[in-house]
């Protein structure tokens, strides 16, 4: 067949699958390019190369045995994976496949030998295998917890240092849920992670309370990351109970630093009228009588230290909001309405402008209609008569803007910064407690308040706050 046909010999040479053909004695072989090319050998030196200097020690002797058994008629065909030893000492991996071919002219038998390259298949294969051991090393001698999760959350793979933080043997947890171990108060904020992983596959970053085998909770910090092309992902964990505490003592520290602040500045706020009211005291003690005059400062200064001792104890007072879902538009235009008349009456004007989406947020009404109020006011309090507050309900992006504007002085860029600090106020009689609790209600509904002004110009306030989804 291999001399007398053609067609045979054309595909042979052309084929870009490495083959040999060779008589069964190997007296006389035949090799193709694709096969010089895998081997690194040309089509001269093979002619004085045999099968055992291409061929690995430790499959030589396997080819040599399937080949008998192919002699004595026991098998037509057999496979082999060889490791081949090429020129200047490369080695390459291939699945050999050994068939019987027949000259149908002649009716000699040829052997035909074909190999599938699969070097770079095993080089992948072994890296696999060596960076599974690394990464494996990696787990099991990291202080994080490493977890190897399938698509319901159940741990199919858990490092060994779940013992150090948490008590549990590894095989403890391994095909159980995580959720059997998460604080009941935490679970809903792991499951909207859970879901959001497993729609967007974007790596998560989640702090959580962890159940430890003794029945004890600790604070974890949890980064979750879907797996390529796996409905599996990994979650690494690591303990940040001291991180907590820390950070708690920490903020007990600053409460009481302001505490003593707020205290100090109380106090100076407070020394500040009586020392006239001692001294009118005084002078009325010494002179046995009454100055109207006089009598109507003191009045004046005792209102002021009401004043100041009612705003303290209102921000204070600890207060318990009601979450509820609110119609942002017609909150703000009640509370126009109502203080509208008595704007009139002192020649000035509100002015509302609602919005076309009817927008909602989430939070306390009485809470975010205290922070309009006094907003509105601080406006109205800023403008000369017939002047202007304009007050606008606009959609923003994911917020909604509150914005209250008006045309009066205006205030310096300098002061601004200062804004909402206790004690210090625009107003000639101002404490400066009410702008401070506004901006506190506001970051509590997870907002944020901008000021700005220009002098004789006036002053733009906006609160941004979170829409309803």
């Amino acid at each position: 067949m291999f001399k007398s046909s053609s067609i045979f010999r054309e595909v042979f040479y052309q084929s870009r699958i490495p083959q040999m053909v060779s008589t069964l004695n190997f007296s006389h072989i035949w090799v193709n390019q694709a096969l010089c090319e895998f081997t690194g050998y040309t089509m001269e030196e093979w002619e004085s190369l045999e099968i055992q200097d291409v061929t690995h020690p430790d499959d030589y002797e396997k080819d040599v045995k399937l080949l008998s058994e192919m002699n004595e008629g026991k098998r037509q065909e057999y496979f082999l994976e060889k490791r081949y030893l090429c020129k200047n000492g490369v080695l390459k991996f291939g699945i050999l496949n050994v068939s019987l071919i027949q000259d149908e002219s002649t009716g000699e038998r040829f052997l035909l030998r074909q190999i599938q390259d699969i070097t770079d298949k095993i080089k992948i294969g072994y890296s696999l295998r060596e960076n599974e051991k690394k990464y494996r090393l990696l787990a099991e001698n990291s202080s994080d917890i490493i977890n190897l999760h399938d698509r319901d959350g159940q741990y199919l793979y858990v490092s060994p240092s779940v013992t150090t933080l948490l008590g549990y043997d590894p095989h403890e947890i391994t095909g159980q849920s995580p959720y059997d171990y998460i604080h009941p108060d935490d679970v809903p904020i792991i499951e909207k992670y859970h879901k959001k992983i497993l729609i967007d596959h974007e790596p998560v970053l989640v702090t959580y309370r962890s159940k430890k085998k003794d029945g004890s909770y600790i604070w974890l910090e949890t980064t979750i990351k879907a797996v390529e092309n796996s409905d599996e992902f990994i979650s690494v964990s690591r303990d940040i109970q001291h991180r907590i505490e820390t950070d708690r003592l920490l903020r007990r520290s600053e409460k009481l630093a302001v505490v003593g602040q707020l205290a100090a500045a109380v106090a100076h706020e407070i020394r500040n009228p009586l020392t006239p009211i001692k001294g009118f005291i005084q002078l009325f003690k010494d002179t046995k009588t009454v100055n109207e005059k006089y009598v109507d400062i003191v009045l004046d200064e005792l209102d002021r230290v009401e004043t100041i001792i009612s705003e303290f104890l209102a921000m204070a007072k600890p207060h318990h909001e009601r979450m509820e879902i609110i119609h942002v538009e017609s909150l703000v235009e009640n509370i126009v309405e109502l203080m509208g008349t008595e704007a009139l009456m002192n020649n000035k004007e509100i002015v509302f402008t609602g919005s076309d989406t009817c927008p909602k947020i989430q939070g306390d009404a009485n809470s975010i209609k205290q922070v309009i109020v006094n907003i509105i006011q601080n406006g109205l309090d800023a403008i000369d008569e017939k002047g202007t507050v304009d007050v606008r309900v606009i959609p923003f992006e994911e917020n909604i803007c509150i914005q209250v504007e008006d045309n009066g002085c205006g205030i310096p860029q300098e002061r601004l910064s200062k804004l909402g600090e206790p004690f210090y106020s625009t107003k000639e009689k101002g404490t400066g407690l009410g702008l401070m609790t506004s901006f506190n209600i506001i970051d509590q509904h997870k907002g944020k308040v901008e000021v700005q002004s220009e002098m004789d110009e006036g002053t733009t306030v906006t609160i941004f706050l979170p829409l309803y989804e």
